[in-house]
């Protein structure tokens, strides 16, 4: 084996080497970020962030779009069903997604500062949603049907004021009831085994 096919063959080895390394640590990484009060608190701060941003661009009068977002609807004292929680949050992602996509190409493509606080949130809101899947071991059924933006200028920005302003009052009800729920069960669990409850989902490894 000449010099030159060595080189390249260490090249290639250190490639997939540094591959693997990099793949392990996005593991771990996603491992120890799924701590979903945390995670919660996270999204909605970056929601109202978004929703701030948003209104200050668009105008602070929109008003409310009428139709409204049932699958972002909850009671407050509405308990927590797993596969619904998965299915709001995938379909927040999506209306958050159109929301920025009407504002970078056609509403206020010179907003830089909304797209990031729009990017950084819809981001946000998929880690939420990976990180609940895993906690929860759950799946969304059936999927939402995809959002639509309407047609005329005035009515997306009211659709997009609507969608943010329902997202964070639903991330305020699953701020209180999931972690509500999950402290219930831990210092229950807790009780019957006459030890002191643990910061963490029973079961699952991941950090409340």
């Amino acid at each position: 084996m000449n010099y030159r096919t060595g080189f390249v063959c260490v090249w290639i080895f250190t490639l997939m080497a540094n591959g693997d390394a990099r793949r392990s640590q996005r593991k771990h990484a996603a491992r120890v970020s799924c701590r979903p009060r945390e995670l919660i608190a996270l999204t909605k701060t970056q929601m109202e962030a978004s929703l701030a941003a948003f209104d200050n661009t668009n105008g602070k009068h929109l008003g409310t779009w009428s139709p409204g977002f049932p699958e972002l609807k909850v009671h407050r004292d509405s308990p927590v069903n797993e596969s619904k929680v998965l299915c709001s949050l995938s379909f927040m992602a999506q209306g958050l997604e159109e929301v920025l996509e009407d504002q970078k190409n056609d509403l206020n493509p010179t907003a830089e500062s909304l797209h990031k606080k729009l990017r950084d949130t819809i981001s946000t809101v998929n880690m939420l949603a990976a990180c609940l899947r895993s906690v929860l071991h759950g799946e969304c059924s059936p999927e939402p049907s995809p959002p639509t933006l309407p047609e005329q200028a005035f009515q997306r920005k009211q659709w997009g004021h609507t969608l943010l302003k329902t997202a964070r009052e639903y991330l305020n009800w699953l701020q209180h009831n999931f972690v509500h729920r999950v402290t219930q069960i831990r210092v229950r669990n807790g009780r019957h085994r006459g030890s002191k409850p643990r910061q963490y989902l029973e079961g699952s490894g991941y950090h409340l």
